[in-house]
């Protein structure tokens, strides 16, 4: 999972206090309830969602994920697709 983009496909060492800035911006995305913990619930919600608005184009998303042809992901955020356009 690439939580920044590269430079023409190499990547850029970055700054430690960045690194860590963004890493806790994200953990707090995903712990909903606050408690210092992401439980399974949390993440699955968190996923569907960031998946769901990669797969649909919308909004800004801080993390990309390259959904490679016939791999899991990919097939796994199709299927969700169909269900909630069903």
């Amino acid at each position: 999972m690439r939580v920044f983009e590269t430079h023409f496909g190499i990547d850029v060492k970055r700054d430690p206090d960045e690194l860590s800035h963004v890493y806790h911006s994200l953990f707090q995305k995903f712990d909903h309830d606050a408690n210092g913990a992401v439980d399974l619930e949390e993440f699955k919600m968190e996923t569907k969602r960031m998946l769901l608005a990669m797969a649909n184009g919308l909004g800004f998303l801080p993390v990309q994920v390259l959904l490679e042809e016939d791999s899991f992901l990919k097939k796994a955020v199709e299927r969700e697709a169909m269900k909630i356009n069903a």
